[in-house]
């Protein structure tokens, strides 16, 4: 069951890789962005990972905080996703920090303890298992190292799941913060960021969803 959801996932992103930057600014804008990257705190030369890359929505903003000494790996289950990423990263000249790999959240392609910073957006409402994902985005990174991932706020707009291939409606926030204690994550965090996702149902349905930034160390 999860494979079938993971591949309805993969198969909805590999369809929409090369216009997500056009839909992507109607739901959240480089604000997001921003709180993210500061939240990490990524240092020059630290190897950073950013798991569900897209199209490098935060890719860009890591790729720029290690400065040339660093690197990032891009995780991302659609290929076509991490070739637009690729596109996006060139044109900023700032490929030559990322390493591209496909893979998911729940199955990340890396050694235990091997990056300083995990960062991801609107990556846990796409995953068959969320706990999984947060439990193993904490096991690649190293001692003292930080997670720290936005994503969506507890809601009911079921269109997302059938428009936008949304396994989850959001999350509650206590919640999640028992998700990063569970995976072993210390001075765990779970607050709402100054600014919502908002977009348009084909019906013409208007939503505007909390997003929340959750943080912890290992």
């Amino acid at each position: 069951m999860a494979n079938e959801k993971k591949k309805e996932v993969k198969s909805y992103f590999e369809n929409t890789a090369t216009k997500w930057d056009e839909m992507r600014r109607e739901y959240y804008d480089e604000q997001l962005r921003e709180i993210v990257i500061n939240r990490a705190g990524i240092k020059k030369g630290a190897v950073v990972l950013d798991i569900g890359i897209g199209t490098g929505f935060l890719t860009l903003g890591a790729a720029k905080a290690v400065g040339k000494a660093g690197k990032v790996i891009g995780v991302d289950l659609s290929e076509a996703m991490l070739n637009k990423a690729k596109e996006n990263l060139s044109k900023n000249g700032l490929i030559d920090r990322v390493e591209f790999r496909i893979g998911d959240a729940e199955n990340i392609p890396l050694e235990d303890d091997s990056v300083d910073i995990a960062i991801g957006n609107m990556i846990l409402h796409h995953c068959p298992d969320p706990q999984r994902a947060i439990m193993k985005m904490a096991r690649v990174l190293r001692p003292g190292g930080k997670l720290v991932v936005s994503d969506l706020e507890e809601h009911h707009e079921k269109w997302l799941k059938t428009e936008m291939s949304d396994l989850w409606l959001g999350f509650n926030l206590k919640k999640i913060h028992k998700m990063f204690t569970q995976a072993k994550l210390k001075n765990v965090k779970v607050k709402l960021a100054r600014t919502k996702c908002c977009g348009v149902s084909i019906a013409g349905k208007k939503a505007a969803i909390g997003i929340f930034i959750a943080e912890g160390s290992k």
